[in-house]
């Protein structure tokens, strides 16, 4: 047989033997521990996600509620316009219909009384004295009444019609549906508990050849698409500034000098104007008017959030409306009956803690719950003179203040963290602040001025 067919199996080791001498074991130990760490992972994320699902699902149906809800206001402020236009048409046809009515009344007295007078000197036959007398009776009905009743032509018919206002079906026409769909993604990381630092300052010029004045950039919010809205007091115009590129992309005039913007939704920004009014305008390729709120009081701030409006009066009140301009309450004293405001300004929505926080010259940062209910105020002798304040989105506030001429950072313990921008900078009076959370940047408007702030932070 030939040798090369088989060969010894003298040097050949088991499997076994291997792993035993290698170590192998503690690396498979090892392996498998972080195996089940990832698995505990995996079942985290698993229920979390079951819990995302069943929060889904009830955000679905509380959207088409208050979809409904909505709906329904419309329908009650349409029911509202009917009857409005029912009472002009019922109007407008009792006085016509009681002006013919009178005439009516007034022929059929002038017809009388000339019959009478034909059948008089009819029968005078030849008794001249009788017939003298219904002469001049005759004649003179007949000058009184020609007087009145050729004025009343037969030629013309007087009636009225019904016009619908084309400014509510351009209204209707321009709207895809009945409000927005908005996706609001909750951070689960833990917010920033400490002082945010300045890590690059810029300043931008936004005034642009048209205006007529210094600007007065009396606020500002960013929308969706990370543009900066800013209202321009002296100019009556609401801007909109392209950050990356440093630029005034698109401005819009105002019927009367804005006080505050606020974002609406993505395609819709809201404009309290000095002259109590809000005025909404459309944030599509081109901004333009839209339409507009009349109010019965003073208007300063203003904040939307979930179809509400937050307003302020620059004086001792916050009104609660929905965005047509319904009032839903009035917010003025606390559950002791104490004045909560001197003298507000700016108002803000934080969808982090679900607050409302109202700056007041004298009684600080004051918040509140979304409904209106009076929570906590904050005062602090480093800022005076707050105006204007903003979330970082992720709990911690920032406030302007106009005398102090800084900026501080409160934390999610309503507790102040520091000062963000000093006075040391000499900003000047810090009209207003708002920031951008995926840039973390800080943008800060200064009174009577045409430069805006613009604070990198970390």
């Amino acid at each position: 047989m030939n040798q090369y067919l088989f060969r010894s199996c003298d040097s050949v080791a088991s499997i076994t033997d291997v792993i035993k001498k290698s170590g192998a074991s503690k690396e498979t130990s090892s392996l498998i521990q972080e195996l089940k760490t990832l698995i505990n992972i995996c079942l985290e994320i698993k229920t979390t996600k079951e819990t995302d699902l069943s929060e889904i699902d009830l955000a679905k149906k509380t959207a088409l509620d208050e979809m409904k809800k909505h709906r329904k206001e419309l329908d009650t402020l349409l029911d509202e316009l009917e009857n409005a236009s029912k009472q002009k048409i019922e109007n407008e046809h009792k006085k016509l219909w009681d002006e013919s009515e009178e005439e009516k009344q007034k022929i059929t007295e002038y017809e009388s009384r000339l019959q009478k007078r034909v059948s008089t000197l009819q029968a005078s036959g030849s008794n001249e004295a009788q017939r003298f007398v219904s002469e001049k009776l005759g004649h003179k009905d007949l000058v009184d009444i020609s007087k009145d009743a050729y004025t009343f032509t037969r030629g013309n018919k007087t009636s009225f019609e019904f016009h619908g206002d084309p400014n509510l079906v351009e209204v209707f026409s321009e709207i895809e549906s009945l409000g927005e769909v908005e996706r609001h993604v909750k951070c689960r990381t833990v917010p920033v508990k400490s002082l945010y630092q300045i890590e690059r300052t810029r300043e931008q010029n936004v005034n642009i050849p048209s205006d007529k004045r210094a600007c007065n950039i009396s606020s500002c919010c960013f929308d969706d698409n990370g543009n900066l809205l800013l209202t321009d007091y002296n100019n009556k115009s609401l801007k909109r500034v392209n950050l990356q590129t440093a630029s005034v992309t698109d401005q819009c005039s105002m019927p009367d000098s804005p006080i505050a913007v606020c974002c609406v939704n993505k395609e819709e920004a809201a404009v309290s104007l000095v002259k109590r009014s809000i005025q909404f305008v459309s944030l599509r390729d081109q901004m333009k008017i839209t339409r507009q709120v009349k109010l019965y009081h003073p208007c300063w701030g203003i904040s939307c959030n979930e179809g509400s409006m937050y307003i302020t009066d620059e004086s001792k009140t916050l009104y609660i409306y929905n965005v047509s301009g319904k009032l839903f309450r009035v917010v003025n004293h606390d559950n002791k009956g104490n004045d909560i405001f001197s003298n507000n300004r700016h108002v803000t929505f934080d969808r982090y803690s679900g607050k409302v926080y109202v700056c007041d010259f004298r009684k600080g940062l004051v918040s509140f719950d979304k409904e209106g209910t009076y929570i906590s105020s904050f005062t602090d002798k480093i800022l005076s003179l707050p105006q204007g304040a903003c979330s970082d989105g992720g709990g911690n506030m920032f406030v302007c203040g106009w005398g102090s001429s800084n900026v501080i950072q409160i934390g999610t313990d309503d507790k102040m963290l520091g000062e963000v921008v000093g006075k040391s900078q000499g900003l000047g009076r810090i009209c207003s602040v708002c920031f951008d959370g995926r840039q973390k940047r800080l943008v800060v408007t200064i009174s009577n001025s045409d430069k805006i702030y613009i604070f990198n932070l970390k």
